[in-house]
């Protein structure tokens, strides 16, 4: 069993710190409290986030909005997890999220939510032979499926995300299937005053297997469904009724890696119909023998938007709960209306840095649609006054440095370049950004 943390803490098993040999560090006994000493499956666990985080932009929306600054992000979790075995466990986290100095003050639902329960819900153990199992979560949770295209955690912005509702979890025949029914969790401001979002609800099953037709192969097998209540797009406003079926062929090899994924999307939108659909590839090959172990990577993606304004039938590609650094932590704009061509150089000059130079190109998939705020879809420029195709390209440099198992130093730099759609469009002004945080793990 392994010592490293799990990008979601509730995947954190400690259960190896029953050893006493592994309990090494101050807190190893705060992470497993043995609650029968013959048996390690019924313990307590306890845990701490926290993430001190400046950022700053010399532009906000290209000259359109209010003047660029630099300002102070600190989010801070800790949650408790209680095993009684594989038939019961109880998991509760709260958080604290805060933002200091922004320009315009923080951004509803993404910056600021004072003290609130993240999490919190209960796994139940239906039913287990051998290696297949079946388990009921309900409750509070945080969610990731996939790559995160279209459900993720929103670790890049200063609240993450959660849903409330239930999650049915079966492995079987070597195959993962999650079935869900959830509606996302609303992050307001104040103490403990987060509630459900009852404009949407959001259903779906996922399933994952190996795919041993292609080298170190898996597949993944989706459909999803959401109901939301007010959606606003650039042809207009109204009760969006989307399903979305998919399917991803992802693995990796001793030297490449490999994630591609095909979208399609139908169903009714205001008093119209829905077709739209999104294309995925990212190939890279490490080079492990030399120097730097550098990896080569190149992201091609294309989201389709609506092609004719005053058509009934929408065409804008919804990307649902997307993950937030899908091209830099910026954020500038989601995945709707977009083609976007990205290669990228990852390196490994010590053991614990990694540095990740990185450019992009973006274009407009449709010259009838426009930019949209990433997983909010909140119209970031309509491009009414425009038909240019090209959004721009930015140039970053990422760094991580894991200093030790507990502690991760973060930091990434862009500029990004308008094209002619932003400066018809927009007052045109490129952008310099840059982020950098420590976030501490126990």
């Amino acid at each position: 069993m392994s010592s490293n943390f799990p990008a979601l803490t509730y995947d954190e098993d400690n259960r190896y710190l029953s050893n006493p040999d592994c309990r090494t560090e101050l807190f190893d006994r705060l992470k497993f409290i043995p609650l029968r000493h013959e048996d390690e499956n019924y313990y307590l666990s306890f845990g701490v986030v926290s993430r001190d985080r400046g950022e700053y932009f010399s532009e906000n929306t290209w000259g359109s909005g209010p003047e660029g600054n630099a300002y102070l992000m600190q989010r801070y979790y800790g949650h408790l997890d209680l095993h009684l075995r594989d038939r019961f466990r109880l998991f509760g986290e709260i958080g604290s999220s805060l933002e200091t100095g922004r320009n315009g003050g923080p951004r509803s639902g993404i910056d600021e939510d004072k003290l609130d329960i993240h999490q919190a819900f209960v796994d139940l153990g239906i039913w287990k032979r051998e290696k297949d199992s079946v388990s009921l979560r309900v409750g509070r949770q945080e969610m990731a499926l996939g790559s995160s295209n279209l459900v993720a955690t929103r670790d890049g912005r200063n609240i993450r995300r959660s849903f409330d509702g239930f999650r049915l979890t079966a492995d079987v025949a070597r195959w993962t299937v999650d079935g869900f029914a959830l509606r996302q969790s609303e992050a307001d401001q104040d103490l403990f005053d987060d509630s459900l979002d009852h404009n949407t609800s959001f259903w779906g099953i996922y399933g994952v297997h190996a795919f041993p037709v292609l080298p170190g192969g898996h597949v993944d097998l989706y459909y999803m469904g959401q109901d939301n209540k007010l959606d606003k797009y650039v042809k207009g406003s109204g009760r969006e009724q989307r399903e979305t079926i998919g399917t991803r062929f992802w693995g990796a090899t001793p030297h490449w890696d490999y994630n591609d994924e095909f979208i399609y999307q139908f169903g009714r939108f205001a008093a119209g119909d829905i077709s739209a659909w999104s294309v995925s590839t990212q190939t890279g090959y490490r080079f492990d023998s030399i120097p730097w172990k550098p990896r080569l990577g190149f992201k091609m993606d294309a989201f389709s938007g609506d092609g004719n304004r005053k058509g009934k039938t929408l065409g804008t590609f919804n990307a649902l709960y997307e993950a937030g650094p899908y091209f830099s932590y910026a954020e500038l704009f989601g995945k709707r209306d977009l083609i976007d061509i990205q290669p990228s150089l990852r390196l490994n000059p010590i053991k614990k840095l990694t540095l990740t130079p990185n450019a992009a190109f973006y274009w407009r998939e449709s010259d009838q649609d426009g930019l949209y705020a990433v997983a909010s879809g909140a119209i970031v420029v309509a491009g009414t006054n425009s038909t240019a195709r090209y959004i721009g390209s930015h140039a970053a440099l990422q760094a991580k440095w894991d200093a030790n198992r507990h502690a991760t130093f973060f930091t990434e730099y862009m500029h990004f370049f308008t094209g002619d759609f932003l400066k018809q469009s927009t007052a045109g002004k490129n952008i310099n950004y840059w982020t950098g945080w420590l976030e501490i793990r126990y």
